[in-house]
């Protein structure tokens, strides 16, 4: 059983939840695709990204939907921090899919909607650290979201682990595996965009923070296997960020120096690159779901 918005819910409740959470995600894509190439709110052809232009940014607004309908279903059982962060995030993504927002001012908001929610989601005392992780978490899924499939089927792993290592009660984790799914599915006909992307990122923090702290402060033994658990996101932000210091290249603007394009280079073709990557943080989850045990 998963203890999810004030109750046990069963195995046929969270089925029921999932076909939920799933069909109106992928409802919502369909329905959000023709609208967004109306208004241009569709990606640009990118040498940083495999995939073609023109493609609708819409699989953020669908995760989203995706997850309303659930938590609808059960009442809105959201913390203020943690709907702050999903709602922030969410929105500073879809402004920047709208407006490309220049590296400056898109950090300088990522990083009040991180300290917003941190200050309701941990204890005073750890706000700031909460706030970097948040931070981390957004911008590292934001990174992998350059291959069709990457960051939804990376995310889907890493909540399938959390859901099951988390000892309080788990909140993003579910909403990800109930509405991702829909997202994985049409993986290249939408893509998640920056909305989506931050999106994922603040569900995985909510739980990521769930797991490191409680009312009385930081949990034992779970820093370890936190780590564990978002070790792709580790590895990619560490050699994106090393090897464009090294080139003496702004840290911040896209290029093609991912693990996901390294793959690649290397004679992977792009399904093999995505595979390895999520089969690798599925090796990471479970590890540091037995750590955490």
């Amino acid at each position: 059983m998963l203890f999810f918005g004030g109750q046990d819910l069963t195995p046929f409740g969270f089925a029921c939840l999932a076909s939920a959470g799933t069909l109106a995600a992928g409802a919502a894509a369909f329905a959000l695709a023709g609208p967004a190439h109306r208004v241009g709110l569709v990606s640009r052809h990118r040498r940083d990204r495999f995939g073609a232009g023109r493609i609708p940014l819409v699989g953020g607004p669908a995760l989203l939907a995706g997850a309303l309908v659930p938590l609808a279903a059960l009442g809105f059982p959201l913390s203020p921090g943690q709907a702050i962060a999903c709602a922030l995030f969410f929105a500073v993504g879809l402004l920047d899919d709208i407006l490309e927002l220049k590296p400056a001012p898109k950090f300088a908001l990522q990083g009040a909607a991180a300290l917003a929610a941190a200050w309701y989601l941990v204890p005073p005392a750890y706000a700031a650290f909460a706030a970097l992780l948040l931070l981390f978490l957004v911008n590292a899924c934001n990174y992998l979201d350059n291959m069709d499939g990457l960051l939804p089927g990376i995310a889907l792993a890493q909540a399938v682990a959390l859901a099951l290592m988390d000892l309080s009660p788990s909140t993003g984790a579910p909403l990800l595996i109930w509405a991702l799914p829909a997202i994985l599915f049409l993986a290249g006909r939408i893509y998640l965009g920056d909305s989506g992307s931050h999106l994922v990122g603040a569900l995985l923090g909510i739980d990521a923070l769930r797991c490191l702290f409680d009312a009385g402060g930081v949990r034992d033994r779970f820093l370890l296997p936190v780590f564990l658990l978002f070790a792709p996101q580790i590895a990619d932000v560490l050699t994106v960020t090393a090897s464009r210091l090294v080139r003496r290249r702004p840290v911040f603007r896209g290029g093609t120096d991912h693990l996901s394009h390294r793959l690649v280079r290397a004679g992977f073709p792009v399904p093999k690159a995505v595979l390895v990557l999520v089969l690798a943080s599925a090796v990471c989850g479970a590890a540091s779901f037995l750590l955490a045990r």
